[in-house]
């Protein structure tokens, strides 16, 4: 596989840009009506210390990332997203309410689409061209409703080392995979509340280091692509975000490495392989 200027190998970097709204999602899934502030404050981490720290390690590195907002985040942290677009980092869909597709009527999930296209259009002067469904999860009628909105590219599925394009109703989207091992929440996802999930622990940084390291090297070898998800909330604390920036040095000593956006790629796999 030969990718933009005859570079060997593609990397992305991408943030889920959830803040609270998925502890929101997870609170109610397990019946608790009022909002936990402990709970809640594990997401408002993000916009408060993670996200500038963020923003200013792809800064120092000159890189450029995908950011996937609901659209609520959008309407109650406005200025944080537009510190990410004024940045020129891409924003991409990622619901409105961070609500699984998957657990959505037809209805509901038009809603979703329609209220977070909306909410980021206002940010960003232009509907948004990609998607990555909140929880990591598709309904049956997900890619039919993708391509009504004019969405270019989802970012949700696990199947491939490469891109590939889906034909829906006539129309393409290309998908660009992710994967679980290349998702740092299944890492560091932690919370104490006695009755909800991400409890797995909390990894080294040195252990995850050695873990994304030893699959960029195998995906450079191979001439894949590296798709990387990451949170602000979970990334964005010190340690971390240090190790992501050795991470970047390392894939940077190679000369022949693309550092590219969601969109970037995806337009690039219509034109050379649609």
């Amino acid at each position: 596989m030969e990718w933009k200027d005859g570079a060997r190998c593609v990397v992305c970097l991408t943030f889920d840009y959830d803040v609270d709204t998925s502890w929101r999602n997870i609170l109610r899934r397990h019946n608790i009506e009022r909002d936990n502030p402990v709970v809640l404050s594990i997401g408002e981490y993000a916009p408060r210390a993670a996200l500038p720290r963020i923003l200013r390690l792809l800064k120092s590195h000159d890189v450029k990332a995908g950011f996937f907002v609901p659209g609520e985040v959008a309407d109650r942290f406005t200025d944080s997203v537009k510190d990410i677009h004024i940045a020129g980092h891409e924003i991409g869909h990622h619901g409105y309410t961070h609500k699984n597709p998957a657990r959505s009527t037809l209805k509901e999930e038009k809603e979703e689409l329609a209220r977070g296209s909306e909410a980021l259009e206002k940010i960003i002067g232009y509907k948004p061209v990609g998607y990555r469904a909140p929880a990591a999860d598709l309904s049956p009628n997900t890619y039919s409703l993708l391509v009504d909105h004019g969405l270019v590219y989802d970012s949700t599925m696990m199947n491939d080392d490469l891109p590939y394009i889906i034909d829906v109703e006539g129309k393409k989207i290309v998908e660009l995979p992710i994967r679980w091992m290349l998702d740092d929440w299944v890492y560091f996802g932690f919370n104490m509340f006695p009755s909800l999930a991400y409890q797995s622990g909390i990894s080294s940084q040195e252990r995850v280091f050695e873990i994304w390291s030893a699959e960029f090297e195998a995906v450079y070898e191979e001439g894949l692509y590296f798709m990387l998800t990451m949170h602000p909330q979970i990334m964005g604390v010190p340690s971390r975000s240090k190790m992501l920036g050795r991470l970047i040095e390392l894939m940077k000593s190679k000369e022949d490495v693309w550092f590219a956006t969601p969109r970037e790629i995806a337009e690039y796999w219509l034109e050379h392989r649609g």
